[in-house]
């Protein structure tokens, strides 16, 4: 089961409120650099799209971030995907997935719980793990504009 992370959808409406000036880089567009030679393959945002559809139907908030990295070891880029939702209300829900690529085509591995933010940027795939960074809310910030940071490590085995 994936695991949700509740925020105010005005943290996802209002990106331009924190200090960097929003996502900046490929983040908030669907898609991401790749991180090794050759790129994604081909279908790759639509295949992790509709995946996320398949969860989330209608409540979707697209475009999904999607960053493309070797976490596997096998030279071929795997992905690493943000989905938020609409949960009613303000609120809004957070899935983050692995995807591997298997003979070029992307096919989810795992949800990845315990990553929490909005914005994700400064990721780096090594074999085994992917680290990143997303935008947090610290003590006293205002729900629509969240100044914090957070790095996070995700083990992929």
């Amino acid at each position: 089961m994936l695991r949700h992370l509740i925020l105010p959808l005005c943290l996802l409406l209002a990106a331009g409120c924190s200090p960097a000036g929003g996502a900046g880089g490929d983040t908030g567009s669907g898609e991401a650099a790749a991180q090794t030679a050759g790129g994604p393959p081909a279908g790759a945002e639509d295949a992790i799209t509709t995946w996320y559809r398949a969860q989330f139907g209608v409540d979707l908030i697209e475009p999904v971030d999607i960053f493309y990295g070797d976490f596997s070891g096998d030279g071929a880029p795997d992905a690493l995907a943000f989905g938020y939702f609409q949960m009613g209300g303000s609120g809004a829900g957070l899935s983050v997935a692995l995807f591997r690529n298997q003979a070029g085509r992307m096919t989810f591995a795992r949800a990845v719980d315990d990553v929490y933010g909005m914005e994700p940027r400064d990721v780096a795939f090594s074999t085994g793990q992917i680290t990143l960074t997303t935008t947090m809310p610290r003590p006293g910030d205002p729900h629509c504009c969240p100044t914090g940071s957070q790095t996070w490590t995700i083990n992929t085995n």
